[in-house]
Formats: structure tokens, sequence, C-alpha cells
């Protein structure tokens, strides 16, 4: 009986570790990008080119405020449910929390790595230098931001496996931009009121290249999404044994 029982405090005390580290990454998220698009408001500051004009409420039609806005909810979410832990002692979370918090950060990847390996190569290749797109605020979106919540959630979000259909879920927030962004640089143009093409998905104006972007877009997406689900679920095994034990 000692045995089970020392494995069984063990594990708990494991997992209110993981608990209070979730809790934490939450709470940045949450601070980080709310400070990151109140400064897309400020009028005191000098701004890139790369703005493009677009600030305020204007800077939603970025991909990457918009994902940042949706994993911060999301977040602000699992706070309640972390701070509801650490009072019941427990280590729960909703299946649909969860599956949110991988569909969010799932965009917040694809932002991440769309700026690591296009976005900044771009930058660098005209002149701008690599690091343009991860200075002032852009740090937290485009860096901090999606590292938090790539830690947070495979490595302190384990209760529970996700199946491969939740998969196709991961692709929805990059699928619906990617109608919007579609109609409005390559339908409305920005010479009637739609927008410029701040991601250089035409590059440089080649209009037939947008289905083929976007196409690379949602392969690389759902990548990321199989990846995250397949470090994810590796991660629960053993507390997924344990809950089951001693249920």
């Amino acid at each position: 009986m000692f045995l089970p029982k020392l494995c069984y405090t063990i594990v708990m005390k494991k997992m209110r570790i993981h608990n209070i580290v979730s809790l934490v990454c939450n709470l940045l998220i949450v601070v980080f990008t709310l400070d990151a698009f109140y400064y897309s408001f400020r009028t005191d500051v000098i701004r890139d080119e790369f703005w493009f004009g677009y600030t305020g409420i204007h800077s939603l039609r970025f991909f990457t405020v918009l994902s940042n806005l949706f994993v911060m909810i999301v977040c602000f979410m699992l706070l309640i449910y972390n701070i509801k832990n650490i009072v019941h002692d427990k280590y729960e979370f909703p299946k649909w929390l969860i599956t949110l918090k991988y569909i969010s950060t799932t965009a917040v990847s694809l932002t991440f790595l769309t700026v690591v390996a296009f976005l900044a190569p771009t930058f660098a290749v005209i002149g701008k230098g690599y690091f343009t797109l991860f200075e002032h605020n852009n740090f937290f979106m485009h860096f901090l931001t999606p590292v938090l919540a790539f830690t947070s959630f495979v490595f302190f979000e384990r209760n529970q496996k996700l199946p491969f259909k939740q998969t196709w879920l991961a692709i929805l927030p990059t699928t619906l931009y990617a109608i919007v962004y579609t109609t409005m640089v390559v339908f409305v143009g920005e010479a009637n009121g739609g927008w410029a093409d701040f991601y250089n998905f035409t590059f440089g104006g080649h209009m037939w290249v947008i289905p083929i972007s976007a196409s690379v877009m949602l392969l690389v997406t759902f990548g990321l999404g199989v990846l995250l689900r397949v470090f994810h679920n590796k991660r629960i095994g053993k507390i997924e044994k344990q809950q089951t034990k001693n249920s």
C-alpha cells in the first residue's frame, strides 16, 4: 500500500507544478498580448514602414494580431481553471478548452514560423535586417507568446489526449484568414479600399500566386497541428495511466 500511495503523491505533486507553470505561462501571455496590442494604439511612438499605416483597430487585419488575441482569450479562460485547480487541489481542464488552446497555439506557431522562415529572411534580403520583425511589441507577438503557448500546451497542460480528427480544427483560423486576405488583396484590391499585400504572398504583385501561397500556408498549418498533437499526446501518457489507476 505504501508504494502505490507514494507514487500517487509524487504524480500529484508533479501535476501541481504543471498547473502552476501553466498558470504562469497563461498569465504572461495575457499580459504581454494586452501590452503589445495597446502599443498599436499609441501615438507617441515612431513606427517602421512595415506597419503600412495599420494601427489601432486597423491592426486587426494582421494574422499575427488576430492569432495572438485568440490565444490570449483562451489563456485567460485557462487561468480560471488554473486557479480552481490550486484551490481544489486538482489538475483538470475542460476538453473544449484544451481543444481551443490547441487551435490557438497552432495559429501562433504559424505566425512564429512564417516570420522566422519567410518574412524575416525577406527583410534581410532587402537590407532591413533579419531581426527587424522581432523588435518592440513584435518581440512578444512574433516570438515570446508563441514560445510560451507551445511550452504550456505541450509540457504543462497534459490531462487529456487529442484525437486525430481534431487536427483538422487547427487549420480553421488560417483557412478563414486566407479567404479574407485573398478577397481583400485580389478581388477588392488596395485601390478600391482593400488591403495591400503586406505579407508579400503575391511576390511583388503576381496575383495568380495567391492560391499557391494560401495552399502552402494551409499545408504548413496542418503540419504544425499534427506535430503539436503528437508532442502533446506523448507527454500525457503517464498522467493518464495514473488517473485511470486511481479512478
